[in-house]
């Protein structure tokens, strides 16, 4: 029975071992995705407004848009799984262990998508999709005031 009991742990202990690494992957995958925004946009910005294409504000805005769009919900995807193997992790914790949390009283939260989507780790997204809006609003209007004046 008790031999039974160590060899429980030990699988327990093996799982938890692999949820980790798991999501120390994740971790690290979020961490890319936000360097590697940064990074795309700061080569293609230039290229784009410098390069031999003419473009509008609002065509360079829906560019940057996509291309960070894309990085926030990718890194939310893995931020979602990051915090669903923590969960997990809190479940086989607590097999090993009913007292688990120790001292905290916290258990750990469920993922969620929405809370996944906008989070404190995705500020730098925030702060690249907010600025894209003013040259898209200027260009609708400038479109819709030009639309005004031929009538």
């Amino acid at each position: 029975m008790n031999d039974e009991r160590e060899l429980k742990n030990k699988i327990l202990l093996k799982e938890i071992d692999q949820l980790e690494n798991a999501t120390t992957e994740f971790s690290n995958s979020t961490r890319w995705m936000k360097k590697a925004c940064f990074s795309i946009i700061t080569i293609v910005l230039p290229l784009l407004l410098k390069g031999n294409i003419s473009l509008s504000g609002l065509e360079i805005s829906a560019i940057i848009f996509l291309i960070t769009f894309v990085f926030w919900i990718v890194d939310s995807y893995c931020y979602y799984y990051q915090v669903k193997l923590r969960w997990l992790m809190g479940i086989k914790f607590r097999e090993l262990d009913s007292n688990w949390p120790y001292k905290s009283g916290k258990t750990p939260r469920k993922a969620s998508r929405l809370k996944a989507l906008f989070n404190n780790s995705h500020v730098l997204y925030y702060i690249l999709l907010i600025p894209l809006f003013i040259p898209t609003i200027l260009e609708i209007v400038n479109i819709v005031c030009s639309c005004c004046k031929t009538k």
